[in-house]
């Protein structure tokens, strides 16, 4: 589900993807705090406005879904896309959909990845998401995450938490967000990668026996702070948005020079 948070602006736009459970829950702090310049949109999980939840069969399904919406949005020029945590995975999966149709599209931000990639933890892949035990696990954890979070003045819910109906039917999406990316098991990406990462999860990252190395052959560009993943984006968000900034800003650098790099040609002399 595309919000468009912030639509003017001469920079390219930059569409950020949920997180585990489903929503952007810092999107109208990052829009307000990147400049009236930076188009922004968020994408939540479908249905987690609480219209109904839809199964969502896989993470090139969900990010198909994403890659439309994101094209009605904008059918042309440049474009940015991030993800928080665990939604990084679906932002690498849109990214190369969008470079298949031929979208020019700037390096993927990553924001804070976990350092091993869910679908790759063997019990992720066991565990039966339909047994009632389970199911009613996972309800009660996205359901209190969404709850903790709707408690915090600066997170924008995309659902009245108030009303009942409509927290169960966000709750519901919300677990099939989990349940989606948890059992995702990712795919080498050969494109440009940014990080911003905490420094409790930069070790793993980088590590030369984890998976990023293999996943990501082209080596990333990355950016640490002294921060817990928790810190990054409640605590230390001011942080993570001056980092955020001087990312784009490359991105744009970098889409500028290469608008300049021309090679002359000349009629031969006679």
């Amino acid at each position: 589900m595309l919000v468009p948070v912030r639509t003017s602006g001469t920079k390219p736009p930059l569409y950020f993807i949920h997180g585990l459970i489903g929503f952007m829950s810092i999107g109208g702090f990052l829009a307000q705090a990147l400049g009236p310049d930076q188009p922004f949109y968020c994408i939540n999980a479908n249905n987690i406005d609480a219209c109904g939840a839809t199964k969502m069969r896989g993470v090139k399904n969900m990010a198909l879904t994403y890659v439309e919406e994101i094209l009605r949005a904008q059918p042309n020029g440049p474009l940015l896309i991030g993800g928080m945590c665990v939604g990084g995975l679906a932002a690498i999966e849109v990214v190369r959909e969008l470079q298949a149709r031929g979208r020019e599209v700037g390096p993927v931000i990553l924001a804070d990845p976990p350092t091993v990639p869910p679908g790759l933890i063997k019990q992720n892949q066991t565990v039966n998401p339909r047994d009632p035990h389970v199911a009613a696990q996972l309800y009660e954890r996205v359901r209190g995450q969404l709850m903790e979070r709707a408690s915090i003045s600066y997170v924008d819910l995309p659902f009245a938490p108030d009303d009942q109906t409509q927290v169960h039917l966000a709750t519901l999406a919300g677990v099939n967000s989990l349940i989606t990316l948890s059992t995702h098991v990712p795919e080498m990406f050969p494109g440009a990668v940014v990080m911003i990462l905490s420094i409790a999860h930069a070790p793993g990252i980088f590590h030369p026996q984890m998976h990023w190395i293999k996943l990501l052959p082209q080596a990333p560009t990355a950016h640490v702070l002294p921060c817990t993943h928790r810190e990054m984006f409640r605590s230390a968000r001011h942080d993570f948005v001056r980092v955020l900034k001087f990312v784009l800003e490359g991105a744009v650098n970098a889409e500028r020079r290469a608008e300049y790099i021309a090679v002359p040609t000349f009629a031969p002399a006679g």
